[in-house]
């Protein structure tokens, strides 16, 4: 592999990752998916099998939740040929519709594989470093004139989940 070629796929590794925090935080979970290979495998702590049956519970576990946010780490990659092993840290937040917000320091551990010059996700293990119960909103909010994230159109980065999905 030639310094150009490590440079091109360590770019579209890291590009995966941002896009899948992207879809997943923005409930665009058909975008996640095209971040695997279709017979990829995820243990995902909550769900572990193939990834189609990961994002069938994606679908009911989402419904239970007001949002989420990844915050994602420099990937620390080591290519092989078509394979790579790479290990993300994550800064993660869930808001149950009802209950407490949770805080986790997660750390993706991929394994990814090129095929038809397509660098994706063939297994994914989430590590659980530590969680916490997210702090409490602060007393006084922000005043309204911020943009406030969402899921779907509503979301003022809603043009980029379009660019995202190529349309």
């Amino acid at each position: 592999m030639t310094a150009i070629d490590d440079l091109l796929a360590r770019a579209e590794i890291t590009d995966v990752l941002s896009r899948y925090a992207h879809a997943i935080d923005r409930g665009d979970r058909p975008l996640a998916r095209t971040c695997y290979h279709p017979d990829a495998t995820d243990d995902h702590g909550r769900f572990s099998g193939p990834v189609d049956e990961l994002f069938e519970f994606f679908e009911r576990y989402g419904a239970t939740l007001a949002g989420t946010y990844h915050f994602l780490g420099v990937p620390a990659i080591v290519l092989e040929g078509d394979r790579a092993e790479v290990e993300t840290y994550c800064l993660y937040r869930k808001n149950p519709l009802d209950g407490e917000a949770v805080f986790q320091g997660l750390r993706y551990f991929d394994v990814f594989e090129r095929r038809s010059g397509r660098w994706l996700i063939a297994r994914r293990t989430v590590i659980l470093d530590w969680e916490h119960a997210a702090p409490p909103p602060p007393a006084v909010g922000s005043p309204d004139t911020w943009k406030r994230g969402a899921r779907g159109e509503a979301d003022p980065a809603a043009s980029l989940t379009r660019a995202l999905r190529g349309g």
